[in-house]
């Protein structure tokens, strides 16, 4: 029965998604805004007692966040457990489009979320970006090089086992389940990787997002967005399918519902109800790679975002003071802008993935 409802409510919303058209506007694909006056730094938010730091919902808890790499192949879908989270991100992966998503846990935390995958470089970064626990499943070996060695960050980011790193392979916090081909049926134990991190004595500072209940007034309409992420050069064999996707928004939840070759995205555990993004954000990055591996070296300092919230689009930018800080995202004015209370989608890609809007 989970099954149907998912086949229907896929066909349902891919039905109502308007077709590629040559009338949909395209956004520039720039790694840098320099009409943008940045402030030279940006101090954190303060907490707001009964709110949630990262989606802006009335929330009473321990702030111990968690990050998990997600598998983004198409016999990894529908994910489960990730109705449960409050950001996701799509970070490159390798060469020719290919990538994972991160879900980072913090309002809610299930004791069972996934697949998981292996870990790279640049998700170290993320993870850091908010003092997050991060549970990976793996990562390439020493021969991969030091540039793309996952040990190597995690030294550099000071996160030891089982406080801020933990490794999934093995029985410790996860375990293989049915009804997925193996290696994308790895779920992980969120709530005991929390419990074990507060165990161990973890201090997690909260590094608060702001939120507005108001609607933008600014910036053009935007119903509907489509992403291309090529990784390279926007041209075919470059190209993942998996890593392209449609954001509908929805004016009566104030919400963008995603699309992408595997359909709707839905927790496999609620078939029948989107996981809808209130914000949706394209963090414009210069890519590198060692050995085939994509490297972010560029996380740190400015860039353009492209912003997408409230039905409408502003051509924003990004502020990162270093990898332990949070990322700032901004307006045309360089002021922080105030996100729409609700989880919040990111896209790190360079200037290469093709966005337009309608």
């Amino acid at each position: 029965m989970k099954k149907i409802l998912f086949l229907m409510l896929t066909l349902t919303v891919i039905a109502a998604v308007p077709a590629l058209a040559s009338d949909l506007t395209s956004v520039e694909g720039v790694l840098t805004r320099e009409s943008i006056p940045f402030s030279g730094s940006y101090p954190d938010n303060p907490e707001i007692a009964g709110v949630s730091p990262t989606t802006g919902m009335p929330w009473q808890g321990v702030y111990a966040p968690v990050i998990m790499v997600l598998d983004n192949a198409p016999d990894a879908y529908p994910h489960w457990g990730v109705a449960d989270a409050d950001i996701f991100y799509q970070v490159p992966n390798a060469g020719k489009g290919a990538t994972k998503l991160m879900a980072m846990f913090s309002d809610q935390i299930p004791q069972a979320a996934g697949g998981s995958r292996s870990a790279r470089t640049p998700f170290v970064d993320v993870a850091r970006n908010w003092g997050a626990a991060f549970a990976y499943a793996g990562y390439p070996d020493e021969g991969a090089g030091n540039k793309a060695s996952v040990p190597i960050k995690l030294r550099e980011g000071k996160m030891t086992r089982d406080n801020l790193s933990f490794n999934l392979l093995g029985e410790a916090y996860s375990q293989r389940i049915s009804g997925y081909v193996s290696p994308h049926n790895l779920s992980a134990n969120i709530l005991k990787i929390q419990q074990t991190a507060l165990k161990n004595d973890v201090k997690f500072i909260p590094r608060p997002f702001l939120f507005t209940d108001a609607l933008p007034q600014d910036g053009q309409d935007a119903r509907y967005l489509e992403l291309r992420h090529f990784g390279e050069d926007a041209k075919t064999g470059n190209g993942n399918s998996a890593s392209y996707s449609t954001f509908t928004y929805d004016e009566h939840r104030n919400a963008y519902v995603r699309t992408n070759s595997s359909g709707v995205y839905v927790d496999r555990d609620a078939p029948d109800t989107p996981i809808d993004f209130a914000n949706v954000i394209i963090q414009r990055v210069r890519f590198s790679y060692s050995n085939g591996y994509v490297q972010l070296n560029y996380l740190e300092g400015t860039g353009a975002a492209d912003i997408f919230m409230g039905g409408k689009y502003i051509a924003g930018g990004w502020f990162r003071e270093n990898l332990d800080s949070r990322t700032v995202f901004v307006d045309e004015s360089g002021q922080e802008i105030s996100l729409q209370r609700g989880k919040t989608f990111i896209v790190l890609t360079n200037d290469t993935t093709l966005v337009k809007y309608e």
